[in-house]
C-alpha cells in the first residue's frame, strides 16, 4: 500500500508539471518568469525529489525475507532519478566556452562530432551500449563529418539549444536537486552489487546521468569565471546578471564534484575486487566443475554491470578540461576537478614499472576483452575502451597544447600503454567468434581509427600554419599511401585484414557497420582531395584497393 500511495502521489505531480507546461506553451508564445517556475515545478519540488528517495528506500529495506525479494520499488526509484537528473540537464544554460586553444591544431569544427552508437538511455549522452540489439548507422553519401561520417545528435551537455527560457535558467543553491545529488553516492554504493542485474543495470544508468548533470554544472560554473575577451559580446551580455555566483551555489556544485568522484571509487573497486577473483579464461573454463554462472551466455557477477558503469561514468564526464583555479575545487591528491576523466584519472593511464594503477586497470579491460569466458563481459569491456578514446577526444579541443599533446600520445604513441591496450583489444573482438562482442569490436574499431586520423591531419595541419619545411620525398610517399595508413602505423598489418573480412562477416549488422566504416575511413579521402563535386576522380593511395594491394601479404596470412 506504501509504494501504491508514493507512485501514485509522484504521477499526479508529474502530470501535474506536464500539464501546466502543455498550458503556458499554448496559451502564449512568450515565456514569462511564472512559466518557467510553472514548467519547473517538478525541479523545485521538494516532495517529488523526497518521494524518490523514499521509494528506493522500500526497495532497499530487508524487514523480512519477503521484502528482500521486492526490489522493483528501487527500480523504479532509480529510474526517475535517471528522467530527473537528466530534464535537469537540458535546463541548464549553455555553458560558455573560451576559444583561444580552438584552433591550436587546425581542426575546430569536428573534435565533438562523435557517433551516438546506444541506445540514450540513461548513460550519460547515449554513448554506451548496453542492452538490445545494436542497429548500425549508415554514412549518407556526401557527409562533411570525415571518418566519423554517421548523422549524430549531440549530448544535450556539449552543445545545449535554448528554444526556451527553461533552458537558460541557473540552478539554485536551495533546488532539492542537489540533496537528491547527495544521497545518491551511498546507494550506488549499496547496490552496485545488488543481486538483481537489473537493478545493477539501473544503478549504471543513475552514475551516467549524475555524472553528465554534475559535470555540465562544473562547465556552467567555470564559464562565468572566463575572462571577457574569450567571450562575444552577447555572450558578455548573457552572463553580466550572474557574473558573480552565490557561495551556497557554488558550494552546492563542488560538492556535487565531490559525490560524483566517490561514486567512481566505488565502481573501481568493486569492479577491481571482481579482477581480482581470478574468473576462467577462455582457455580455461572450469564451468562444468563449479557453482555458479561459469558459461558464456549468462552474467558473470557484477563484473558486466560495473563495467557498463564505469562507461557511463567516463561518457557522461563532458567536463572541458579548464577548471581549477581555486584550492577547494581540487581533490585530496592535489588533481584538479576540470570534469574530464581522461585529466582527472591519469594515473590509471600510467605504468611505473609494472607497479602503476594503469597495470591493473589497463590490463583488466584488455583481459576482460580478450580471454574473459564471458561474451557479454567482453563487449562491455570494449564499450569501456571506446568511450575512453571519445573522452580523450573530448577533452583536448579545449586544452592547451601541451595537455592536447599529452592526450594524444596516448592514442598514437607506441610506447603508450593505452595504444598497446587497445591494440590487442581489437585484435581480438575483431575477430570473436560472438558477432556481439565482434560489433562492440568493430564500433571500437571506427572510433580508434577515426581519432588517429583526425590526430594525423591536424597534427599536419599544424606544422603547415607552423611553417615547418617538408620534406618533397616524404610528401610524395604520403600522397602514394592512404591517410589510415599514415595514421595508423604499426598497427595496420592487424587491422586492416580484420577490417577489410568483417565486411563479408554472415551477422547483418557487423556486415553493415564494417562496409559502413570502410567506406568512411576511405571513399572520404577522395571528397577531401578532389573536391566533392568530383565523385569519380581516383582515391588518395588508391582507396581501399590501394590499401589492401600493399598489405598483401599480412592480408594473406590472416586468410589463411
Amino acid at each position: 500500500p506504501e509504494v501504491l500511495d508514493l507512485s501514485k502521489r509522484l504521477l499526479d505531480l508529474l502530470q501535474s508539471s506536464l500539464s501546466s507546461s502543455a498550458t503556458t506553451a499554448t496559451s502564449t508564445t512568450s515565456t514569462t518568469t511564472s512559466d518557467v517556475e510553472h514548467s519547473s515545478s517538478i525541479a523545485e519540488s521538494n516532495e517529488y525529489a523526497t518521494g524518490i528517495l523514499t521509494l528506493i528506500s522500500v526497495g532497499e529495506s530487508t524487514a523480512s525475507p519477503q521484502d528482500q525479494q521486492r526490489w522493483e520499488p528501487l527500480a523504479v526509484g532509480l529510474r526517475l532519478v535517471v528522467d530527473y537528473l537528466e530534464q535537469r540537464t537540458k535546463e541548464l544554460p549553455r555553458p560558455l566556452l573560451p576559444n583561444k586553444h580552438g584552433s591550436d591544431n587546425g581542426e575546430e569544427e569536428d573534435d565533438d562530432e562523435e557517433e551516438d552508437e546506444g541506445t540514450g538511455l540513461g548513460t550519460g549522452g547515449g554513448g554506451v551500449y548496453a542492452e538490445g540489439p545494436r542497429i548500425p548507422k549508415i554514412a549518407p553519401p556526401s557527409s562533411p563529418t570525415g571518418v566519423e561520417g554517421t548523422t549524430t545528435i549531440p549530448s544535450p551537455a556539449v552543445v545545449v539549444s535554448q528554444p526556451t527560457e527553461q533552458r537558460t535558467q541557473p540552478p539554485r543553491a536551495e533546488s532539492p536537486v542537489f540533496e537528491l545529488m547527495k544521497s545518491l553516492p551511498e546507494i550506488v554504493d549499496r547496490n552496485v552489487e545488488h543481486p538483481e542485474p537489473r537493478v545493477r543495470s539501473l544503478v549504471a544508468q543513475v552514475v551516467g546521468a549524475y555524472a553528465l548533470y554534475a559535470t555540465s554544472l562544473l562547465n556552467w560554473m567555470s564559464s562565468h569565471g572566463l575572462p571577457s575577451h574569450s567571450r562575444s559580446q552577447s555572450e558578455e551580455s548573457q552572463t553580466n546578471e550572474t557574473q558573480q555566483l552565490p557561495h551556497e551555489l557554488k558550494t552546492s556544485i563542488i560538492h556535487s564534484q565531490k559525490g560524483r568522484r566517490q561514486i567512481h571509487r566505488v565502481i573501481l573497486a568493486s569492479l577491481r575486487s571482481h579482477l581480482a577473483m581470478k574468473e576462467p579464461s577462455r582457455e580455461n573454463n572450469p564451468s562444468a566443475a563449479s557453482d555458479g554462472a561459469l558459461d558464456d551466455t549468462t552474467g558473470w557477477r557484477a563484473l558486466e554491470t560495473n563495467l557498463h558503469a564505469l562507461a557511463s561514468y567516463i561518457d557522461g564526464c563532458v567536463g572541458n578540461g579548464f577548471v581549477g583555479e581555486n584550492d577547494e575545487e581540487k581533490r585530496e591528491d592535489g588533481a584538479i576537478s576540470s570534469g574530464s576523466y581522461l585529466l582527472e584519472e591519469a594515473h590509471l593511464f600510467e605504468s611505473r614499472d609494472g607497479d602503476g594503477d594503469g597495470e591493473w586497470f589497463l590490463s583488466g579491460l584488455q583481459h576482460c576483452s580478450v580471454v574473459h569466458v564471458n561474451r557479454h563481459v567482453r563487449a562491455a569491456s570494449a564499450a569501456v575502451l571506446g568511450v575512453l578514446i571519445k573522452s580523450c577526444m573530448r577533452s583536448r579541443r579545449h586544452s592547451s597544447r601541451e595537455t592536447r599533446d599529452y592526450l594524444e600520445d596516448l592514442l598514437v604513441e607506441s610506447d603508450s600503454l593505452f595504444r598497446r591496450v587497445l591494440k590487442e583489444s581489437l585484435k581480438g573482438t575483431l575477430a570473436d567468434n560472438w558477432s556481439q562482442v565482434r560489433m562492440a569490436g568493430s564500433v571500437l574499431c571506427r572510433r580508434y581509427v577515426g581519432a588517429l586520423m583526425r590526430i594525423y591531419r591536424g597534427r599536419k595541419k599544424a606544422a603547415m600554419r607552423d611553417g615547418e619545411k617538408v620534406d618533397e620525398e616524404e610528401e610524395e610517399e604520403e600522397e602514394d599511401v592512404t591517410v589510415f595508413e599514415s595514421a595508423a602505423g604499426d598497427l595496420v598489418p592487424m587491422l586492416l585484414p580484420r577490417m577489410c573480412l568483417n565486411r563479408f562477416y554472415i551477422a547483418q549488422g557487423v556486415k553493415l557497420y564494417s562496409q559502413d566504416t570502410w567506406k568512411t575511413v576511405f571513399e572520404q579521402q577522395k571528397q577531401s582531395r578532389e573536391g566533392e563535386e568530383d565523385t569519380t576522380a581516383t582515391a588518395v593511395g588508391g582507396g581501399g584497393m590501394g590499401a589492401v594491394a600493399r598489405n598483401a601479404a599480412p592480408l594473406c596470412r590472416y586468410y589463411a
